[in-house]
């Protein structure tokens, strides 16, 4: 079964204590990348989220969003008052009052504007394990969104590859066909090559050999035809199979049987094979294209 590389998903759990959201959203890359940034005071789940995603995901560039909102107060980082501050600030308004005609109070209101008289205490702070819970819980519900959406798009990927595929062998018998109609032909040109060899006389029996087989391998693609069957069996089997990822296994096969082509071309020089091998090369590269998303 095929994953695309791309897909969205999202999640978010609400409760009296707290709400968690995930977003995620995933394009194509060559590897996995995954781009995660948590609010500073919940750092500390980075490396476990990420570790959660890494097993569920393989390929694709990974962006994550996400939204934490702590609702009950005893559960957020400490924040004491600051004493000292606070008694240097006290000893300061008695001075000024001593000191100078000022009238008024140190008032409270006045106080809490005070940005360092109180200081969050992150270092340190986790959350009960009940709040973590939740947010892996809804990381693993977005993921489960995502993975519906990348598993939806892969299968819709899926038959044009095997009737792409389908296409290919079917050119590759008439190909072969082709090939076996063109023995005489082949038979003849190789004829003729060795009786322009007989002419010359200081060559010897074993050059002669040595030059028949080397023209003969040169003509025949019967090999290149029996590898390019078998890869396209390959192929269309791993396309079927669940294994993941698969995408990088697909593009070395595909490359493998492209170059297999281009040496059909190369070594058979017949104008009814050269416009079967562009034909072949143009299928395959509306396949590559594709499978450059496949997970």
């Amino acid at each position: 079964m095929l994953y695309s590389m791309t897909g969205y998903g999202e999640a978010v759990v609400e409760n009296d204590d707290l709400r968690a959201g995930f977003r995620i959203k995933t394009v194509n890359n060559k590897g996995l990348d995954i781009n995660l940034k948590l609010p500073f005071d919940f750092m500390y789940l980075e490396g476990e989220l990420r570790r959660m995603l890494k097993n569920r995901l393989f390929r694709g560039r990974i962006d994550v969003f996400c939204e934490l909102e702590i609702r009950t107060p005893d559960a957020l980082p400490p924040t004491p008052l600051n004493r000292s501050r606070m008694q240097q600030l006290v000893q300061l308004a008695q001075q000024i009052k001593q000191e100078y005609p000022v009238e008024g109070e140190l008032e409270l209101n006045t106080l809490i504007r005070m940005s360092d008289l109180t200081v969050t205490q992150r270092t340190g702070f986790r959350l009960p394990e009940s709040f973590e819970q939740v947010i892996r819980q809804t990381i693993n519900d977005a993921v489960d969104q995502l993975e519906q959406s990348r598993r939806k798009e892969g299968e819709s990927l899926e038959p044009f590859f095997l009737d792409s595929l389908a296409r290919i062998e079917k050119k590759v018998g008439e190909l072969a066909e082709l090939m076996e109609a063109r023995r005489d032909e082949l038979r003849e040109q190789i004829t003729k090559r060795v009786k322009m060899l007989l002419e010359d006389t200081n060559l010897d029996e074993n050059r002669l050999g040595q030059e028949v087989v080397y023209y003969a391998d040169r003509l025949d693609v019967t090999e290149e035809i029996t590898r390019l069957g078998a890869h396209l069996k390959t192929t269309a089997d791993l396309i079927k199979s669940d294994k993941r990822p698969m995408g990088k296994e697909l593009e070395f096969l595909l490359q493998e049987q492209m170059r297999e082509v281009t040496t059909i071309g190369n070594k058979a020089k017949h104008k009814e094979i050269a416009d079967m091998v562009v034909g072949l090369k143009t299928t395959y590269e509306k396949i590559r294209e594709q499978v450059l998303n496949v997970e």
